[in-house]
């Protein structure tokens, strides 16, 4: 053998022990716990982290089986049992490897527990919250319904006995009640856009912008929308809350506007997602004021001049996120505002419940 073949073996050598030892640095020194089990089940290998949480010296591991079911490639919880401790729960993912040049498992093992129990705790306080919201509103909501019919009641009744300041007061009266029962209404769908899980998959646009435009009717026909639209594709999406979504933003280019209503939506479809974009000819929304659009009840018009609950915008943030998509406005002041919505054509939680597309 010549030296210089010697000086390489040497150096390869020297390269090979490094980058194990820079492996082994690695496998030490991570948060999760490693252990790698062969095909018979048994522990081969166990770091610091996976001794952390089993509660045993390696060498007690080492040797033993493992007893937890072998997925390999998928995430699985296991029950972690340590003597005079709570158990804990961790997040468990096994790959095939090859050790001491035999075929083998690695399990990465993370701790979740504290998740978990933060976990639970937010879905006892969204539980509340959506009984509280619940309660609230049918509590609130019977009260406004007597009210609205009481004044109804008075003017029928009483109305040649009534001055004009009292006619005036009494129509106050019920133009807040019935803006009230919207802000209700309104907020009821806002709490709901998260608890709605139900994706069905393609379903025509179409069909949904014109079940939006059947709940608009009457203000159309008050106002004399004028409405052009384009073809819309069919995607995987919850029906109503898509109905909502448009309701929402056409509805808000009525009532913020000081001219005759006008509201063209266009949609460019690509292979992944479709881009819709709904203009107005509306009052417009400053450039200082985009960032904060959809802030709940952020109300950038008086309110005793255009009837909106300040929740709308918001909603509908919340139902396009809730589809994996992104919303935003451009607009200037006197000229009107253009609604933008970015949404997957295809989602992996589709029921695969069908409408077919016209």
């Amino acid at each position: 053998m010549r030296m210089e073949d010697d000086i390489d073996t040497t150096a390869l050598q020297k390269r090979l022990a490094a980058s194990e030892a820079r492996f082994d640095n690695v496998v030490r020194s991570s948060p999760d716990g490693i252990v790698v089990i062969d095909h018979e089940g048994i522990i081969q290998y166990v770091n610091p982290a996976a001794v952390s949480l089993f509660g045993h010296a390696a060498e007690r591991l080492t040797g033993e089986s493992f007893g937890y079911p072998i997925l390999i490639g998928e995430k699985t919880e296991i029950e972690i049992l340590k003597a005079d401790q709570k158990p804990l729960l961790a997040e468990m993912r096994i790959v095939d490897i090859e050790w001491d040049e035999q075929p083998a498992y690695l399990a990465t093992l993370r701790d979740i527990s504290e998740r978990s129990v933060l976990l639970g705790e937010l879905q006892r306080s969204t539980r509340d919250l959506e009984q509280f919201a619940s309660i609230v509103s049918h509590d609130v909501r019977s009260p406004l319904r007597n009210l609205y019919l009481l004044t109804g009641w008075l003017l029928d009744d009483h109305a040649a006995e009534l001055n004009a300041d009292a006619m005036e007061d009494i129509q106050l009266i019920r133009q807040t009640t019935t803006r009230m029962q919207r802000l209700l209404e309104d907020l009821l769908h806002y709490s709901r856009v998260d608890r709605v899980k139900r994706i069905a998959s393609n379903i025509s646009l179409d069909d949904v912008l014109d079940d939006a435009l059947d709940n608009l009717a009457d203000e159309i026909f008050r106002t004399g929308l004028q409405l052009t639209r384009e073809k819309l594709p069919a995607i995987d999406c919850n029906v109503q809350q898509m109905v909502t979504f448009f309701q929402h933003i056409i509805g808000n280019a009525i009532i913020h506007n000081e001219q005759k209503p006008e509201v063209h939506i266009s949609c460019e479809t690509g292979p992944r997602s479709c881009h819709i974009r709904i203009a107005d000819n509306g009052v417009g929304i400053s450039e200082a004021n985009l960032s904060n659009i959809f802030i709940p009840f952020n109300h950038l018009h008086s309110r005793d001049t255009h009837d909106g609950s300040g929740v709308g915008l918001a909603t509908s943030k919340k139902i396009i996120e809730a589809h994996g998509g992104k919303i935003w406005i451009e607009s200037e002041i006197g000229t009107g505002s253009v609604v933008h919505a970015e949404i997957p054509k295809r989602s992996s939680r589709a029921s695969g419940l069908t409408k077919p597309a016209k």
